[in-house]
């Protein structure tokens, strides 16, 4: 008996068809990666964004809006933060009777603070201070910790 030769390799058919396939698979694979490295780009911001945050929070603790009612802090090279108030209850204009700061003018301010970084705005919020102001003898530290 005779026999036929075996092929050798593949047919440019075999090759288009299994080219496809390969190319079939790899697609929804590529979408998930390009999927999950946007998802992994927006944490990293909000993560970012949360640190910054707090660290906004721990810079405008000691800011007096009635003595500051605005200005502008560096947080470091590139971030900075600017405050505007605004009166929400104005202060009282002489001693309060019965409470424990009678000598101290007190008012509550609305703070919009602004985070910019670079030149452009990144992100923003609102808060709520009391401002206050010690109405004795010219002195402006409310706990009278000063020399």
């Amino acid at each position: 008996m005779r026999r036929l030769p075996a092929s050798a390799g593949f047919t440019l058919l075999e090759a288009i068809v299994a080219l496809t396939v390969m190319a079939a698979a790899l697609i929804p694979l590529i979408t998930f990666i390009a999927q999950s490295s946007d998802q992994l780009m927006r944490a990293a911001d909000a993560n970012e964004r949360s640190i910054v945050s707090q660290s906004v929070l721990a810079l405008m603790d000691p800011i007096n809006p009635m003595a500051e009612p605005e200005g502008t802090l560096p947080l470091d090279e590139e971030i900075s933060v600017s405050w505007k108030s605004e009166t929400i209850v104005p202060p009282n204009d002489g001693a309060i009777v019965g409470t424990l700061l009678p000598g101290f003018r007190v008012g509550f301010y609305g703070v919009t603070v602004s985070v910019t970084r670079g030149q452009a705005p990144w992100f923003g919020f609102q808060m709520r201070k009391v401002g206050y102001q010690n109405m004795r003898a010219g002195g402006s530290d409310p706990f009278g910790l000063a020399p």
